[in-house]
């Protein structure tokens, strides 16, 4: 049985310990703080008398311990650590320690080892950059300074410390900048994360939603069918050999898990040029027009097309939608809601908001220029260029009211304009587009 990894990352304060304990607790599976590992590292040294600014003496102590965790937290060598490292000193000392790329690389080698089955649900600040960069699922965790503040306050006051609130933003700036500064695995997201807002939500509410991610990312999305995998290669292979074709940001695609591809429509090639390139099963949402040709509709069922009806039937039509991203799929949007070959984008409908609040699924902004020429582009005359920005967080409410539903999907198709910004910035722009 392989091992599910879930790695969440994120800066100090912002929940990533919480939700990484909810998750690994709902789920059956191992939770690792790979943050503690340095606080027991850090911890150890200064018991041993080892300076934190000494790599080689660190090195060595830590070859000769025996650092891991168990259900009542971190052990060294056998010992219990978790109440001591948890004081803000060694959260300092840590964040020394961790500056050493040897101590570093010692460490995630460990963390490593800890990825066996059924799963390990680990946490920190590279986990998905570096220990794990082929993790099943990402996560990247964060908050205002301010909401991380206020957290990093209560949770001292609870263990009865007397910390000073203005001290605990000015503590947490610093160790930002030191740890997204530093040479040796910096704090970063990884472009396939998905983004887990804490500022506002109670930690049920960000359990429960990392929770929902990990399960369905677990489940896998079910297999192709033979037109679906035929109809696929087809198309990745002419679109290579064929046309002037170029797509970025791939590494931007979550690998496993809920996911709506929002993207701009210029062509009825859209739909097979981007899902061919996805690579993972997709799902279209297509007009109920197009299914009304038994023979065709039934073609594009198995291609995994989902018909959509407009007007007073669009709520219902979006129910396919909404059973392929519940069972842990991806589906492929256009929410502008047609063709539209004009360079100016259209307004959004909001299904692609009521969707993605409904099923609790990311967004993935992409954007397709070129794919109208595609005549010129087999004669090498335009340029056809598909880009991926990065996942969304959905709305944060199960049910969004006109407003808010009408607020999120301006706010995709502004992320899909600036795709198209900066495709133009970096290419040039082409009118006849």
């Amino acid at each position: 049985m392989r091992a599910f990894v879930l790695a969440i990352d994120g800066p100090a304060g912002a929940g990533k310990s919480t939700t990484a304990r909810g998750v690994a607790k709902g789920l059956g599976l191992l939770h690792v703080d790979s943050g503690s590992m340095y606080r027991a590292a850090a911890w150890l040294a200064l018991r041993k008398g080892v300076g934190l600014d000494e790599e080689r003496p660190l090195v060595d102590l830590l070859s000769r311990a025996r650092i891991e965790p168990s259900p009542e937290g971190m052990l060294v060598n056998g010992e219990r650590v978790e109440d001591v490292i948890r004081t803000a000193e060694a959260g300092e000392a840590a964040s020394r320690v961790a500056v050493h790329p040897e101590v570093r690389r010692r460490l995630v080698a460990l963390q490593r080892s800890f990825a066996r089955a059924p799963g390990v649900v680990m946490e920190g600040r590279d986990i998905g950059t570096v220990v794990f960069p082929n993790a099943d699922l990402k996560i990247f965790i964060t908050a205002s300074n301010e909401a991380r503040a206020e957290r990093r306050f209560h949770e001292l006051r609870e263990r009865g410390e007397c910390p000073d609130r203005s001290g605990i933003v000015e503590a947490i700036r610093e160790r930002d900048r030191r740890d997204t500064e530093r040479a040796a695995s910096p704090l970063a997201r990884a472009p396939d994360a998905l983004v887990l807002n804490t500022t506002g939500l109670i930690p049920e509410e960000q359990v429960e939603l990392a929770t929902r991610w990990a399960e369905l990312a677990r489940r896998g999305a079910g297999r192709a069918t033979p037109v679906y995998w035929l109809g696929k290669s087809f198309v990745r292979v002419f679109a290579r050999i064929f046309l002037d074709f170029h797509v970025e940001g791939l590494d931007r695609i979550p690998r496993k898990g809920p996911l709506i591809v929002a993207c701009n429509h210029i062509s009825f090639w859209d739909p097979p040029l981007v899902g061919a390139t996805i690579p993972r099963l997709m799902h279209f949402v297509a007009k109920a027009e197009l299914f009304e040709n038994r023979l065709f509709g039934a073609l594009i069922r198995s291609y995994n097309s989902i018909p959509i009806h407009r007007g007073s039937r669009a709520r219902a039509g979006l129910r396919g939608a909404e059973d392929v991203l519940s069972s842990g799929g991806a589906v492929l949007i256009f929410p502008e809601g047609t063709r539209n070959k004009s360079h100016t984008l259209l307004a959004p409908r909001a299904g692609v908001a009521r969707v993605s609040a409904a099923t609790r699924s990311p967004v993935l902004p992409a954007c397709i220029t070129g794919s109208n020429q595609i005549r010129r582009s087999v004669l090498r005359q335009v340029p056809i260029r598909i880009t991926f920005g990065s996942p969304m967080m959905p709305p944060r409410s199960l049910e969004v009211g006109r407003e808010e539903a009408r607020r999120y999907a301006s706010e995709v198709m502004e992320a899909i304009a600036a795709l198209r910004a900066d495709q133009e910035r970096r290419y040039g722009s082409d009118r006849r587009r």
